[in-house]
């Protein structure tokens, strides 16, 4: 089927047996930015094939899987990575300019008023080593913020919960294993950062408020904002375009 694009042109979109949308083209589902050349690393790492492909069936099929030859996660209209990437991705690959005053509007946007200097290092999807074992492969932050004196670490979501039964014992759960990695380790890998800050992002907030109070305590802040929040934010650039994106996504996740 053919729709229009939150940019106003045409664009194909397949259709589950369950009615999810998904694009034909995953890049056509995410905010580029200046970001260049095309497409960046952080992306093709996400695009691999997907056991969903089977929700899409005869021309629907064919559609899902014509721009890349297979379907991946990141074209449906429910990827938390696609709405991840479209405001992080072209801000990490910002002028350091850019991103400094962007993590400044940020922090103070959750609380916390710090004075950047003239940069601040923004990265999505990278591993730490895992809390219970310190082996390599561990929890996969979603994107990280850091300033230098603060470290975010996010954790992304859209439609889905917070992950439970992780751990070598399967007792934890994805809150509780960030804790535990900025408490245990946070000090000594990081030795400049005074606070810890683990953000967690989705279409609504309020639902872990006391989980994140509780969760609180010296150098570690548990904190939860929106997408339409942090989106707002006047120092991105590309501001305008990521609420454009972020509406037309939520019209169609509704939809679905």
């Amino acid at each position: 089927m053919t729709d229009n694009h939150w940019k106003g042109h045409p664009v194909d979109l397949a259709r589950s047996v369950r009615g999810v949308r998904a694009f034909r083209d995953a890049w056509q589902g995410v905010v580029h930015g200046d970001v260049t050349p095309w497409p960046p690393p952080e992306l093709v790492q996400k695009i691999y094939q997907s056991r969903q492909a089977r929700a899409y069936v005869d021309e629907q099929h064919a559609l899902a899987t014509a721009a890349h030859g297979y379907y991946s996660d990141l074209q449906s209209v429910h990827s938390e990575d696609a709405v991840t990437w479209s405001l992080f991705g072209p801000l990490s690959y910002a002028a350091p300019e850019i991103r400094a005053r962007f993590a400044s509007e940020l922090l103070g946007a959750i609380g916390i008023e710090e004075a950047i200097g003239t940069n601040a290092h923004i990265w999505l999807w990278r591993r730490i080593p895992h809390p219970d074992t310190l082996v390599s492969g561990g929890p996969e932050i979603d994107f990280g913020i850091h300033t230098g004196r603060t470290l975010v670490l996010g954790e992304a979501k859209w439609r889905s919960g917070i992950g439970k039964s992780q751990g070598v014992d399967g007792s934890k759960d994805q809150i509780d294993l960030r804790v535990q990695f900025c408490r245990e380790r946070g000090a000594t890998l990081y030795p400049g950062v005074e606070r810890f800050v683990l953000l967690l992002v989705g279409q609504t907030s309020g639902a872990h408020q006391e989980r994140c109070l509780s969760l609180t305590n010296g150098r570690i802040q548990v904190v939860e904002a929106t997408w339409q929040e942090l989106g707002a934010l006047a120092s991105n650039p590309w501001r305008d375009e990521f609420l454009s994106h972020l509406a037309w996504r939520e019209s169609y996740s509704t939809a679905s």
